[in-house]
């Protein structure tokens, strides 16, 4: 399906997505609509930017913003994760594309949520340079972010490139289907452009989804992790503790007047309740925004954070009914955040980039060599093979691009940060405790391509995590330099 529906309010494929969604979560309670929002006094206007335009002035910017969405479901027997589990079978619910144009008269800016496994290297390069183009906009003022479930595609066109050269190639990504989702991305971008409507505040408030997180990463005596996934059935992982999470989702939503236009939702945990069955779906987030949006009216827009290490282990044995109360309690999250927000005028927008040079993996198992025999020894399981190909992929990268990207959008006390890669909930953490009496949301899952981005002491610690890695020490002083770079005014502005 090539064409888009981005008429005004929700478009089609949404209607279609909440038919769905509202069958496949009949179990769950209905909840009363929310009470209207009381207003705060107005913020101060920021001093960092004084954008105009639009017959605004210096000190009073037009602000406007448009909704878009798009189709991304792949079709039946196209592989999800990547390749490394059972390919697409059914279609519980549809995968989606949903983000928003920003203009503050001057120039815009794209933010997008797409409920894919992952974007890589070329495929991220793709997306985001379309989405770009549609908004005539650089690419440096477009966030594209995954939100991670994994009965879905991971894309990476270069690494399908490499792994398709060899002997009994495992199938990875259908390029023909990765171009038709990449121009649809454009034409929901490009139509959204033209109707632009004016925000005149900004909401924000943050509550605790209950029972949902815990780290994936329970530390033992021995200096060692226990590896705690998505779902788990063992007493004694479920036993463990929390551990190191961010409880807290946060909401972000634009106002015109008392008018609520949008919200964003970001919470950091891997979406998954359960996978591998063939059964596509956005998993746990996809169903929660559904539900909400069946009662607002509005769009919800769900952005993963630093989840790189932490999942729903503890409180999930991978059965429906677990998958229901997950569902549940993120949709109580997503109604506290709303329930508790502070609203505050928009009057000044700031955008913010700096750049990354993560440092790749010198260990002998990461070598081109290595990773090339890998990838080419048919006797090697599916997984190895494929994770040779997005490893080549990711270092011919850097190699030909050095730096990664990273963004922050300002609206009054809302900063909004854009990471790429699984990072680990400390960068998340580290990021709110630069700016405590702001409102600071994170969202991860930018480029993919280097996967995982632990902390240098996981390398030590073991576990999971760090075996797949492609990035490895300094990386974590570097992006947590980066992310202050951000925080304390001293970037590139546009």
């Amino acid at each position: 399906m090539d064409a888009v529906d981005v008429a005004d309010g929700m478009d089609e494929m949404d209607r279609r997505s909440k038919r769905r969604n509202d069958r496949l979560c009949g179990g769950l309670a209905a909840v009363v609509v929310l009470a209207v929002l009381g207003w705060m006094p107005c913020a101060a206007a920021s001093r960092e930017v004084a954008a105009s335009g639009g017959g605004g002035s210096a000190s009073s910017p037009v602000l406007s913003l448009a909704y878009f969405s798009f189709d991304a479901t792949p079709p039946i027997g196209h592989p999800l994760c990547g390749g490394w589990i059972k390919p697409l079978e059914v279609v519980d619910a549809p995968l989606m594309g949903k983000g928003i144009i920003l203009s503050d008269g001057r120039t815009r800016y794209v933010l997008c949520a797409l409920d894919w496994c992952e974007l890589r290297t070329a495929s991220y390069d793709l997306m985001r340079r379309k989405m770009a183009e549609a908004a005539a906009v650089p690419e440096s003022q477009v966030a594209l972010q995954t939100v991670h479930p994994h009965n879905a595609p991971m894309a990476d066109l270069r690494a399908q490139e490499l792994i398709e050269r060899e002997t009994s190639p495992p199938a990875h990504l259908d390029v023909t289907f990765m171009h038709a989702v990449a121009g649809r991305a454009a034409a929901a971008v490009r139509q959204a452009a033209d109707r632009l409507e004016p925000f005149t505040h900004i909401g924000y408030g943050k509550a605790k989804v209950e029972k949902f997180a815990s780290t994936r990463r329970i530390p033992q005596p021995n200096g060692k992790v226990l590896v705690r996934s998505s779902s788990a059935k063992s007493a004694t992982l479920h036993a463990a503790p929390e551990g190191r999470i961010d409880p807290w989702l946060r909401t972000v939503t634009f106002f015109n007047g008392s008018k609520p236009l949008v919200r964003l939702h970001y919470y950091a945990s891997h979406p998954m309740s359960f996978y591998g069955d063939g059964r596509g779906s956005p998993d746990t987030p996809g169903w929660a925004r559904a539900q909400l949006e069946a009662e607002e009216g509005i769009p919800h827009i769900y952005f993963t954070g630093c989840g790189g290490d932490v999942g729903a282990g503890k409180y999930n044995d991978g059965t429906p009914d677990a998958r229901a109360a997950l569902i549940e309690r993120l949709v109580a999250g997503m109604k506290g955040a709303v329930a508790a927000t502070t609203v505050t005028a928009a009057t000044a927008l700031v955008w913010k980039t700096a750049e990354v040079h993560f440092a790749r993996r010198t260990e002998p198992e990461f070598s081109e060599n290595h990773l090339r025999q890998v990838m080419a020894d048919v006797q090697a399981p599916v997984a190895r093979r494929l994770n040779a190909a997005l490893a080549l992929a990711f270092y011919e990268r850097l190699a030909a691009r050095p730096t990664i990207e990273i963004s922050c959008l300002k609206i009054g006390p809302v900063r909004v940060i854009h990471l790429p890669g699984e990072p680990f909930v400390e960068y998340q953490i580290y990021a709110q405790s630069l700016k405590p009496d702001d409102f600071v949301a994170v969202a991860g899952y930018g480029d993919c391509g280097m996967g995982y981005i632990c902390t240098d002491r996981a390398f030590a610690e073991g576990g999971y995590e760090p075996t797949v890695s492609l990035v490895g020490p300094p990386s974590e002083e570097r992006l947590k330099s980066a992310i202050a770079q951000l925080l304390d005014g001293a970037s590139n502005r546009h």
